[in-house]
């Protein structure tokens, strides 16, 4: 089955509403992108009064927690959808919320597939270099390093043996406070370097996301790309 623009906005909508059916309310623009094994959920203007409060008192961490807890909640119900819609069967469900932006995005995965990304030989070069350089000053160097998925509006690469034994034993000892402060931090490492990036890419960057896969010791570092520089 080849999902068409009409299964991508019918599910867009579908998302909308069960978000709206947790929180009470639902996000104002909530759309869907398939790339090869990959559907990515793009979210923006979504705040409960609550989350407001704790995200304007800065207490980030608490605001994370209670919103990727309602959705882990409703995340098989969300996987479903996606899967009978598009006819895809999807295993994997990543979230990443940022709140100073009010954005987020989800990602569901299909691990049976692992189609090639195109992406030009010297750019990818250079952009793992420059991942490699930044990254080596805010978390451990990826043993891997992978596109998954390269257009005008995103560029997501595959971070593999990214996690250090302490990562692992911060997680496995309930210690999220620590994890997600960690976690905020590598962002904003690699946003303070956004200009590098840009000039890469040729583009303004508009989000950026990190996704953790702890169990797999993988990650996802996801840029989201404003316009195009003229």
């Amino acid at each position: 089955m080849v999902a068409t623009q009409e299964d991508l906005l019918s599910l867009s909508s579908s998302f909308s509403k069960i978000i709206k059916r947790g929180f009470g309310k639902g996000p104002e623009s909530c759309y869907t992108v398939l790339k090869g094994n990959r559907l990515y959920v793009h979210i923006r203007n979504f705040m409960t009064p609550a989350e407001e409060i704790l995200s304007e008192k800065q207490e980030y961490n608490l605001v994370t927690k209670f919103r990727s807890s309602v959705i882990t909640v409703f995340s098989k119900e969300l996987v479903q959808e996606a899967s009978q819609l598009l006819g895809i069967s999807f295993e994997s469900f990543y979230q990443d919320w940022n709140f100073n932006t009010n954005s987020g995005i989800l990602l569901l995965v299909n691990n049976r597939s692992n189609p090639v990304v195109k992406i030009d030989d010297r750019l990818e070069k250079k952009l793992f270099h420059l991942i490699r350089m930044v990254g080596s000053q805010l978390h451990k160097v990826p043993s891997q390093l992978k596109v998954v998925k390269y257009t005008q509006n995103i560029c997501a690469i595959e971070l593999k043996g990214v996690m250090l034994p302490l990562d692992h034993l911060l997680v496995e000892n309930g210690d999220s406070d620590l994890f997600l402060s960690y976690t905020r931090e590598i962002k904003k490492g690699y946003y303070r370097q956004k200009m590098l990036f840009e000039d890469l890419f040729n583009r303004s960057i508009e989000d950026l996301f990190m996704i953790w896969d702890i169990p797999a010791n993988k990650g996802f570092l996801i840029f989201s790309f404003n316009k195009i520089y003229t």
